[in-house]
């Protein structure tokens, strides 16, 4: 496949962060790196840099959010029966594999 012109990877990023709200966290974080890449470049506008920044913060407010739900969902798995946090092991430990025989 030959490598996108300049034009189509300008669009593939516009059409990224129009769908903002849509994306997973996986496509949100591979937008925002689309974003770096853009404004590493020399040749963008100042007024195009200025946009393309703002939406790579939203999506990096995106992405903290998504991470941040994660957390507190891991944290309300891990809590026990009285309120407080304790260890455990998310899917089988060494032992409980090996003694399944």
């Amino acid at each position: 496949m030959p490598p996108k012109s300049k034009s189509e990877k300008s669009q593939s990023l516009t059409d990224q962060l129009s769908a903002k709200d849509t994306l997973s966290f996986e496509e949100a974080l591979g937008a925002l790196e689309d974003v770096i890449t853009e404004l590493e470049k020399d040749d963008l506008s100042l007024d195009r840099a200025l946009t393309i920044f703002e939406q790579g913060i939203a999506l990096m407010r995106q992405c903290d959010a998504r991470l941040g739900s994660a957390q507190g969902k891991m944290k309300e798995l891990l809590k026990s029966e009285n309120g407080e946090f304790v260890e455990k092991v998310l899917g089988d430990s060494l032992e409980s594999f090996l003694n399944r025989e």
